[in-house]
């Protein structure tokens, strides 16, 4: 049985009357529910809260509340639902009452089948435009919160980047009151936020919107918090309010639970416990940032406490396992001869084994440790292409640049992949003659084509080289052969066309069409963009003004 849409109520004293009007029509052809007719006007008043009726089919003549005074409430108390008046008798001042009290029409029995159908499609077609009304006043609305809600965005992230880079004289500043002098502050981080954007058609406004009231509603709706999104990192979302360490704790937990690991991603919660006034945002940001880089290099979610409190021996195992997972003082030295001799298993051994550094994900590697691994790691390859093969400069830097952008995403297989690639960039060369070269080259067009598409997508080297069963340090020298630049090299100049396309509407916002082509941190992609185009993006968006 198909979903009724609209519920009808009819109302008369008699029962033929009631029962012919029940098997008039096949009611639920019509995508209407036929509710339990009512036996007088006082019945119906008694059942419309629980029951809802959107159409009401009246006698005119009934005892204890007449057709004509039921009218005259529900126009009074329920204006909303639809009325239509029926009566035995033809009479002009009844029919007169029936409009004036905000009856949609007068029939006289008995009703005929033509009579209803005609009545119930003037009666649906208006509550169709009633609908319509209502999902376009909704919509306008949404637009309007949106809007105001990232410009409220922008104004709390200028404090941010103000206090961040000392430009506080120049920012826009939101002063302190009472309310906020006394405020502990906690920070949602999201790794998938590229996917996440897509449930919402790539839209940041609806995004950002729809995470902050779902934030929001966890907090209890108190007044008094302020929700935002960082404005230079779509990530990002800061919870600032009063609350006690207990509180604040069970929001985290809360927090996860909302956005779950298989949907979202993983997600950290940093907690700022310290109470604080709200211009001092800016240094309590820093302290965020630099706690949230202690998180397990892992794919779960995960709680920070800022500053954390560490017992003396809490303290000192934390030191070793920081030693632990350092590179070697020999490491440099050693890697680069056999760099230099061409002992490519012998370099992978050593980069890869150290540490355990190809299980990083394992959960007791922290962001911090791979990030100090990792460079300087690439620090050596990098140092030993400028002096020996400077014509992968341009190679090396970008497998750099994709490292750590799958560090910021916690993509270890990517980030492994890429180290992998770089390094067998200084040993590998030439094309590829084996015989199932043409399949392979089909392949390499189609990846073409769908970086073209969907270059706004979270677009990994790693998840490629998986969809076309192909190993990822092969894909990216075939896809080099062909087209004469890699595959993110590829990506990364379509991503900076489209968004200087996008710079030509200047009522878009820089920080919209950063997201907009793939980039979640606003500051990464100004710097990518700067390198590609010459110019920052307002630069560049002030040239074309002026042109």
């Amino acid at each position: 049985m198909k979903n009724m849409k609209y519920k009808v109520l009819a109302a008369d004293d008699e029962f033929w009357s009631r029962e012919n009007i029940r098997n008039l029509i096949p009611w639920e052809e019509y995508s209407l529910e036929f509710l339990e007719p009512a036996c007088d006007g006082e019945e119906v008043i008694e059942r419309i809260a629980e029951e809802k009726p959107d159409i009401i089919l009246t006698d005119i003549n009934m005892p204890f509340l007449s057709g004509l005074e039921l009218l005259q409430r529900l126009q009074n108390e329920y204006p909303e639902i639809i009325t239509i008046a029926i009566s035995g008798y033809d009479d002009f001042d009844k029919v007169k009452g029936v409009f004036v009290s905000g009856g949609l029409d007068y029939l006289l029995k008995p009703v005929g089948k033509e009579e209803m159908v005609k009545v119930l499609t003037k009666a649906l077609g208006l509550l169709e435009e009633r609908e319509n009304t209502k999902k376009q006043d909704e919509t306008s609305k949404l637009q309007k919160h949106k809007l105001s809600s990232f410009l409220e965005d922008s104004e709390y992230s200028a404090l941010l980047s103000g206090k961040l880079y000392g430009q506080s004289a120049s920012q826009t500043h939101v002063s302190s009151t009472n309310t906020f002098s006394e405020v502990a502050t906690l920070m949602v981080k999201f790794y998938n936020i590229t996917e996440i954007a897509e449930q919402f058609e790539h839209d940041n406004l609806q995004m950002s919107w729809n995470i902050k009231s779902r934030l929001r509603e966890l907090t209890g709706l108190e007044e008094n918090a302020i929700i935002f999104n960082n404005s230079n990192k779509m990530s990002e979302f800061l919870i600032v309010k009063t609350a006690d360490a207990k509180e604040f704790r069970a929001l985290a937990e809360n927090i996860l639970k909302e956005f779950p690991l298989e949907e979202y991603g993983p997600v950290s919660v940093v907690l700022h416990e310290q109470t604080s006034s709200l211009d001092d945002i800016g240094t309590v940001y820093r302290e965020l940032i630099s706690t949230l880089i202690t998180r397990p290099f892992n794919r779960e979610h995960s709680i920070l406490s800022c500053p954390e409190e560490k017992t003396g021996e809490q303290q000192r195992n934390s030191e070793t396992q920081m030693v632990g997972k350092s590179a070697p003082a020999h490491m440099e030295t050693e890697l680069y001869h056999l760099l230099t001799t061409g002992q490519k298993a012998e370099a992978e051994k050593l980069i890869f084994k150290t540490c355990n550094f190809r299980q990083c994900d394992d959960g007791n590697w922290t962001y911090l440790d791979v990030k100090q691994y990792a460079g300087r790691i690439t620090g050596i390859l990098y140092r030993y292409v400028q002096e020996k093969c400077p014509e992968l400069t341009a190679q090396a830097e970008e497998a750099m640049d994709n490292i750590d952008y799958y560090m910021k995403c916690l993509n270890a297989p990517s980030l492994l992949a890429s180290l992998k690639i770089l390094l067998d960039s200084l040993w590998e060369s030439g094309e590829d003659k084996s015989s199932d070269a043409g399949s392979i080259m089909q392949q390499v067009e189609q990846i073409h084509k769908y970086i073209e598409r969907s270059y706004h997508e979270n677009i990994t080297l790693t998840a490629l080289a998986e969809q076309y069963h192909m190993d990822a340090s092969y894909l990216s020298r075939t896809f080099s052969q062909k087209y004469g630049e890699t595959i993110i090299a590829f990506l990364t100049r379509i991503r900076m066309e489209k968004a200087a396309e996008l710079m030509k509407d200047q009522d878009k916002k820089l920080e919209t069409i950063s997201f907009l082509v793939g980039y979640d941190d606003y500051n990464y992609f100004s710097r990518v963009f700067r390198k590609k185009m010459g110019c920052s993006p307002r630069e560049y968006r002030n040239k074309f003004a002026q042109l």
